[in-house]
């Protein structure tokens, strides 16, 4: 494992987290006071930890939602962990289709990924292991280059092919309907969706790429 350069906002001093990270011996912590969420990881992943006592109180007061909008305006790829146990949930008069509700807003509407974790320790192993398999990810990807399309079509399917969730049959679409590269990159999220085959959801992961 690589060392991993973990910046944590200084409000989270008594999540008992800080000195797990500190003790680490791959990880290098910077405690300040951050713009996005709970922690920043090898200035890729923003994460937004919640003990599930205080997301419950995010939800009711709309802080939840707030800190989604903020969060997933930020350069970075974002991440909701919920930590604590379920029976953390069982004493208290929260309705549970409310909670789910909520969740399902913050990853479908927001998209922000979330994940559970049982404690603090389990917390900073999900940081160590997000930046684990995104270095096998990005190790394989470079496998990519070694592709040199020859044909003009196939360089413009090619680069379309780097979009995200975009396939051979997807990239051959948005070049008959736009007519070139340049005019797919240029394309609004309301134009891309008159692609067939792309969506809410993908169109505005392309615009989000193309723009940050």
């Amino acid at each position: 494992m690589n060392i991993l350069h973990i910046q944590a906002d200084d409000r989270e001093s008594n999540s008992g987290i800080l000195s797990l990270l500190q003790n680490h011996p791959k990880v290098i912590l910077d405690i300040k006071r951050l713009i996005y969420g709970d922690y920043l990881v090898d200035n890729w992943l923003i994460i937004e930890r919640k003990k599930i006592n205080d997301l419950l109180v995010s939800i009711i007061d709309g802080r939840l939602f707030q800190q989604a909008e903020k969060i997933c305006q930020s350069p970075y790829q974002s991440l909701l962990i919920i930590e604590g146990l379920g029976s953390d949930i069982q004493n208290t008069k929260m309705d549970r289709r409310a909670v789910l509700g909520a969740l399902a807003c913050v990853s479908l509407t927001y998209g922000i990924c979330i994940l559970r974790t049982k404690d603090n320790i389990e917390t900073v192993n999900t940081m160590l292991y997000a930046s684990q398999q995104k270095s096998r990810t990005e190790k394989k990807q470079l496998r990519r280059h070694g592709y040199r399309p020859k044909s003009f079509k196939k360089q413009q399917s090619f680069i379309l092919q780097g979009l995200p969730n975009v396939g051979p049959i997807l990239a051959k679409a948005l070049l008959l309907h736009f007519g070139s590269v340049r005019t797919v990159m240029l394309a609004t999220e309301a134009q891309l969706q008159e692609v067939e085959g792309i969506g809410n959801k993908k169109a505005k992961n392309i615009i989000q790429l193309l723009t940050r």
